[in-house]
């Protein structure tokens, strides 16, 4: 045989031989590693060819971490909480990753396998392990354990009134976690091996967010002090007391009406102020604190920093002189004597004694009217003058006839009670044009007041001749024209103060001289 033939048939026994061997090898090595990881499989360099999957579980669990050690953190304004990632469900899927290390070189033709685990064998395979992703439900239960941490209650509007003021803080709104929001935002920062996350919040609205009406009422009220004005026309009487802003913020109280806030006055705080006020009015003058205190509610109410107090006035009393009669002691005070005897109904007008005690009514009684503030009428019996006043400026200075020595006209301070532009009086059969009735003469059926010349029945018009002297039967009498301006101008109200004696009127000595003749 020749040499050239002898290498030939080497060459086929040695290539026989190889791909014999090859054959067995990519028979037998599927084989050899059935159920078990192909040599070369790393997960983390962590071996596990030759492993069976349960085997390569229990080596990975043993020698590899959780994924990611450093927390989530959830932020919110200058706050973080830190959330573990294990405890939100998210780890490494260990027996996913020993099946995905096994599948390794298993698919497709019994070729391809052989050499892929060849392959895999000669040049290893490192596998990043399978995670388990985070479980909403857990994340959830997470953030409710921060929810009341993030919870900021929101803040109704508020008013708080002391000694210093008023402050007014303005409704702030809170918040709460919107827990379904913020678990998909760290499901994403999760999946995405974020650091951090923001949480979502909804906002939650006061149910009052302004502190008005209140709060504009009491700067008003307390922007400077209230007054209350004394004025008393009767005793000549005028004082202005003063509540400082702090006096005045004791009488307010804030009040939460639902939707807004409004301003309440404590009446028992007014009450006690105007209780230390009445005093300085001194014996002449009573505070009427109950109609005082409505018309300082009433000016709070309307944001007003003043009132007028109401002042009533005391009886008084009188020990009967000798000479005195009945008629003199009233006209003397300023009443008819009708209102004597009603305030002495044990007394009997024509028995009176040295040292009797009688009452003398309040002057209030002829008063039933509020007096008008800015207008006055005063009338001079000596002079038989009528001059009226507004604001203390002369409006009217009026000729005048009062009553006769038989029927005088009582002096004394009045009001106008009720205006007649066309009255009757029948006790004369007289015609008393423009009357206004300025006190009961005789009970409350007959009246003496002021009005034009009066009117016989047959047209003829009374004393127009004598006016300028006592002429009348007690009431005061205008010239024609006069009273219609006077009528036009004094309201019901207007206080009537008639001083002096008119011309020829006896005095007491002269009456008692007439009396015992």
């Amino acid at each position: 045989m020749s040499k050239r033939r002898r290498k030939a048939i080497v060459g086929l026994v040695v290539a026989c031989t190889v791909c014999v061997a090859l054959g067995s090898t990519f028979v037998v090595y599927p084989l050899l590693y059935a159920g078990r990881i192909y040599p070369g499989v790393s997960v983390h360099n962590v071996e596990l060819g030759g492993l069976r999957v349960e085997e390569a579980i229990a080596l990975l669990d043993g020698n590899l971490s959780t994924p990611e050690t450093a927390p989530l953190y959830v932020r919110g304004d200058e706050h973080s909480w830190p959330l573990d990632r294990e405890d939100a469900g998210r780890g490494y899927d260990w027996r996913g990753t020993a099946e995905a290390a096994y599948q390794v070189a298993r698919g497709g033709s019994w070729y391809e396998r052989t050499l892929s685990a060849w392959r895999t064998r000669l040049h290893g395979l490192n596998l990043e392990p399978h995670i388990h992703p985070a479980d909403p439900g857990r994340v959830r239960a997470l953030l409710d354990g921060i929810a009341p941490e993030v919870h900021v209650p929101p803040t109704d509007a508020a008013l708080h009134i002391d000694a210093s003021g008023g402050t007014c803080e303005p409704g702030r709104a809170g918040r709460a976690l919107d827990v379904e929001a913020t678990t998909e935002m760290v499901m994403a920062a999760l999946a995405k091996n974020a650091a951090e996350v923001e949480i979502v919040t909804t906002a939650l609205l006061p149910d009052l967010r302004q502190p008005d009406p209140g709060c504009a009422e009491a700067r008003k009220l307390l922007s400077r002090p209230f007054t209350l004005v004394a004025d008393d026309p009767l005793t000549d009487y005028r004082a202005a007391f003063e509540a400082p802003p702090s006096r005045v913020a004791a009488w307010l109280r804030a009040m939460d009406a639902g939707n807004q806030i409004l301003l309440e006055v404590r009446e028992s705080a007014v009450e006690r102020w105007l209780l230390e006020i009445a005093p300085s009015l001194g014996p002449e003058r009573i505070l009427d604190t109950d109609e005082s205190l409505q018309r300082v509610l009433r000016a709070l109410e309307d944001g007003e920093h003043q009132a007028r107090s109401a002042i009533r006035h005391p009886e008084t009393t009188y020990v009967v002189q000798p000479g005195d009669v009945l008629f003199d002691i009233a006209y003397n005070h300023g009443f008819p004597q009708w209102h004597l005897e009603e305030a002495n109904p044990d007394v009997e007008p024509d028995q009176l004694l040295i040292g009797m005690e009688l009452t003398i009514p309040s002057i209030d009684v002829l008063f039933p009217e509020p007096l008008h503030p800015h207008k006055r009428i005063e009338i001079d019996l000596p002079e038989q003058r009528l001059r009226a006043y507004e604001d203390d400026e002369l409006v009217y200075d009026f000729t005048c006839s009062s009553g006769m020595t038989s029927t005088p006209t009582l002096a004394g301070q009045f009001q106008v009670l009720f205006k007649e532009r066309e009255a009757y009086a029948q006790r004369w059969n007289l015609e008393m044009p423009y009357f206004m009735a300025i006190y009961y003469y005789e009970g409350q059926d007959f009246a003496n007041g002021i009005h034009e010349l009066p009117i016989r029945a047959d047209g003829q018009r009374l004393w127009a001749s004598v006016l300028g002297w006592p002429a009348s039967y007690g009431c005061i009498i205008l010239d024609v024209g006069d009273a219609e301006k006077l009528y036009d101008w004094a309201p019901v109200g207007t206080l009537v103060r008639i001083e002096g004696v008119a011309p020829g009127t006896p005095t007491r000595e002269e009456r008692w001289q007439q009396a015992a003749q």
